[in-house]
């Protein structure tokens, strides 16, 4: 095995690894920089979180906007405070709206692989399963 094809296998373990985790153990994860919705929504009422890279949260609770802080460490997860604007929706899409916010604070730890992301509370109850949004 040459130098370039040595390199390339490192690259790729490398990479491979980045994206898995599976529980505690596993090691950690960033979702800096992602972006995670639900499986099928994909209407103008679609739900979704995104990671910036500077701490910041954002996205879509099904009607209204919502932005705030989360902080990660390994994967443990906290968002909040949140804020949210307040236009008027139809009545199920507001009700599944203050759901999917009241889930987000009760969020304390994640699990997440390339195109998974499950958020548990604090007794490590599942929350939600999201899956990545911004990637092909």
């Amino acid at each position: 095995m040459g130098f370039c094809e040595y390199l390339r296998t490192v690259l790729i373990v490398l990479l491979a690894g980045q994206f898995r985790v599976s529980g505690a153990a596993a090691g950690s994860f960033n979702l800096a920089g992602s972006e995670w919705g639900f499986a099928g929504e994909t209407d103008r009422t679609a739900r979704f979180v995104q990671f910036r890279a500077d701490g910041i949260v954002g996205g879509s609770s099904g009607c209204n906007r919502f932005t705030g802080a989360y902080n990660q460490e390994g994967n443990e997860l906290t968002l909040g405070p949140l804020a949210s604007t307040r236009m008027a929706c139809p009545p199920e899409v507001m009700e599944r709206e203050q759901e999917f916010l009241a889930m987000l604070g009760n969020v304390r730890y994640a699990e997440a692989s390339h195109l998974k992301l499950i958020l548990k509370d604090g007794n490590g109850k599942g929350l939600a399963e999201l899956v990545r949004r911004d990637v092909d």
